[in-house]
């Protein structure tokens, strides 16, 4: 098979994968997150004061922590088309349920519980395109599905605001239970379609001729012989192993720092919209355009890693870009416009240095320990997603201001950022001499 007849089947596989698993992370970020915009009504409704707003809002990723690794090892187990499906039509019932909450502890209950039946969909998606698509196209694979998570922002905010607005008093209901109803359902339905569609690995996909998906089996089989990690990389103990690995260790260190500037922004940022006397509509609309932006900015940025080697300077760039948009951010909040943009130049560097990031575990690890170095660099990371939220909330409160909280914020991504510049010795042992075309295609 030629070259020309060999990037047309990545073509094609890329096609019938990427936008129904581009779907599936839409309709799961909207469902971890549309409580920022119940929060509107709801903190009143059930009596949450700011500190509990982000501790509740959080504990979400403590649920989803225990569960990441024994997740992905399952999925290895049982195959991914059954063990996605178990997830997907876990965290639908669990949104259908947080609509019935009815104060503090019962919000606490449901988030906690939404972590657990998300655990290990994420980082089960980035080890089950490892199966489709051979290293020197990874980046630029989990870019395009990535995409899926600044349009999953952009969309649910206009989408939950609306339905908090116009479904509002429907059936005796506040408009902040019609948000977890209605957009609770799609997952259900989206485990259906998975169970009957996906397709565990190139040998079964019957989109691929004979010869195509033998080739494409072969060459990811042998990818898995060759990679200089596959000599420890099966097995359950030596796939632990990988997760005291220091490059492993570094990698999750900087994940904590951008999640905490990711999710802390992410679940308040209705909130602090609204501080700027805008209406529940434009609350939406606003919240839409930093990760609008950030979409552009994630294909952009790996449009231009994709003309060279990969550096780690393709993380930590964006993000320095972060941090400095976040100081802005927090000088600026008495001027909306002014600290509406810095907001989106915040955005713009942490979706920019994403799909990077997630190439760094499959580039130094493969097969059992990169599913396992995935699932713990991404359960681990999601602490963040715990810290930033209750942060902010714990700093609004005591200080009556989001400023310290977003400042804050900036200096824990800048954190990560240092500490990733750790790695750059054994990144260029490993990948110093590879040219651009087999590092970012």
């Amino acid at each position: 098979m030629n070259e020309t007849e060999q990037a047309e089947v990545l073509r094609k596989t890329a096609w019938h994968l990427i936008p129904f698993l581009f779907v599936l992370y839409i309709i799961s970020f909207i469902d971890r997150t549309n409580v920022g915009f119940a929060a509107l009504q709801m903190n009143q409704d059930i009596g949450l004061t700011p500190a509990m707003y982000g501790v509740g809002a959080g504990i979400f990723f403590v649920g989803m922590l225990p569960f990441e690794v024994p997740s992905n090892l399952m999925m290895v187990r049982f195959g991914a088309r059954v063990w996605l499906t178990r997830i997907i039509v876990a965290w639908g019932c669990v949104t259908l349920a947080t609509a019935m909450i009815g104060g503090p502890t019962s919000f606490y209950a449901m988030r906690f519980l939404l972590g657990i039946s998300e655990a290990g969909f994420f980082p089960g998606v980035l080890f089950y395109l490892t199966f489709w698509f051979p290293r020197v196209q990874r980046t630029q694979i989990i870019a395009r599905f990535m995409i899926s998570l600044p349009l999953a922002a952009a969309i649910g905010g206009p989408v939950s605001s609306l339905v908090l607005q116009a479904f509002d008093g429907v059936a005796g209901l506040p408009g902040w239970r019609w948000i977890f109803i209605v957009e609770g359902i799609p997952a259900i339905l989206a485990g259906y379609v998975t169970l009957r569609l996906l397709r565990d690995k190139p040998a079964d996909a019957r989109w691929l001729s004979l010869p195509e998906r033998e080739w494409l089996q072969a060459k990811i089989d042998r990818e898995q012989r060759e990679h200089p990690a596959d000599a420890s990389a099966h097995g359950i103990r030596n796939a632990l192993r990988s997760l005291t690995d220091f490059r492993t260790v570094v990698i999750t260190f900087t994940g904590v720092c951008f999640v905490i500037g990711f999710y802390g922004a992410g679940f308040w940022l209705p909130q602090i919209i609204k501080t700027f006397h805008v209406s529940t509509i434009q609350v939406g609309l606003l919240s839409a355009l930093p990760n609008v932006l950030g979409a552009i900015a994630m294909l952009a940025w790996t449009r231009r890693c994709k003309r060279r080697a990969m550096r780690l300077g393709d993380v930590i760039l964006p993000q320095l870009l972060a941090c400095v948009a976040f100081f802005a951010a927090s000088a600026t909040l008495h001027q909306p416009v002014l600290a509406m943009t810095a907001f989106c130049v915040a955005m713009i560097g942490l979706y920019a240095s994403m799909p990077a990031y997630w190439t760094l575990p499959t580039l130094f690890f493969s097969g059992t320990a990169a599913a396992a170095t995935l699932a713990f660099v991404n359960a681990v990371s999601n602490l963040g997603g715990f810290f930033g939220p209750a942060i902010i909330g714990w700093l609004t409160q005591t200080t009556g201001s989001f400023q310290a909280a977003i400042a804050t914020l900036g200096g824990f991504v800048l954190v990560g950022a240092i500490a990733l510049q750790l790695l750059s010795p054994a990144f260029r042992r490993r990948y110093g001499d590879v040219p651009n075309e087999q590092v970012a295609t």
